[in-house]
């Protein structure tokens, strides 16, 4: 009898041992690793952590990732609904050597609104939903992120409008110098008279001019950068 409940006492043990044993050889397998950025955006971003495993590569929520347009963009052509492809041109590497995403993986996104410049040199502005990536092996992977900014949209920054808008005000200013130079030669004045007239008349209808034209529209060339942060994780089966 005692040797009975000896042999049950022992099973039951083990049974309770073996799993975790199991679980602390599937923890073994996981390395953490660290994307590699600039050190710009490494200043920038909140993580850069990666989980490695035996199965698959984990890149974790909130890291940020540096992507390419594959096509020149113009916002004044384009419509909701219409994808803009981005590219890792370069891939994504850890520090430590592993290879995340290999290079010309693509980012797919779509845009969920557009807002129209606006006057007062209000640039318009780009909402995007970012969908998908796809390897260059066709596999595609859902992906949840957001443009890396405190804005959650593209647009031309307010010094490009604020360049606009001094453009009008100094090609006021020269419409002006003209009118300027015509009234004081019809008073019989110098042309130097003219352009102190000209002048203030110049700027001031420049200044309006660029105040109540409207902003500019978002456009990229073939190459130019963004950041993205992703919002959730992204699971790279091996």
């Amino acid at each position: 009898m005692k040797k009975f409940i000896s042999v049950l006492l022992c099973s039951f043990m083990i049974s309770f041992i073996c799993p975790i044993n199991v679980h602390a050889d599937d923890e073994a397998f996981t390395t953490v690793e660290h994307v590699k950025l600039s050190k710009k955006l490494a200043k920038k971003t909140p993580t850069n952590i990666v989980q490695n495993n035996s199965e698959n590569i984990v890149l974790t929520q909130y890291n940020a990732l540096e992507v390419y347009y594959a096509q020149d963009f113009n916002a004044k052509y384009a419509k909701v609904g219409d994808e803009i492809v981005y590219l890792f041109k370069d891939g994504v590497y850890t520090q430590e050597g592993t290879m995340v995403l290999p290079p010309a993986t693509k980012l797919v996104a779509c845009i969920s609104n557009i807002e129209k410049p606006k006057s007062f040199n209000r640039s318009g502005k780009i909402y995007l939903d970012f969908k998908y990536i796809e390897l260059p092996d066709g596999t595609q992977k859902d992906v949840s992120a957001k443009i890396f900014s405190a804005k959650d949209f593209l647009s031309r920054g307010k010094l490009n409008a604020l360049g606009k808008g001094l453009g009008s005000t100094f090609g006021g200013s020269a419409v002006g110098v003209a009118t300027g130079c015509g009234i004081g030669i019809a008073a019989n004045a110098v042309i130097i008279g003219g352009f102190a007239i000209g002048l203030p008349i110049g700027f001031g209808i420049g200044a309006v001019a660029g105040l109540v034209t409207p902003g500019l529209n978002y456009k990229a060339k073939a190459g130019d950068k963004i950041t993205i942060q992703l919002t959730d994780n992204i699971n790279i089966e091996k």
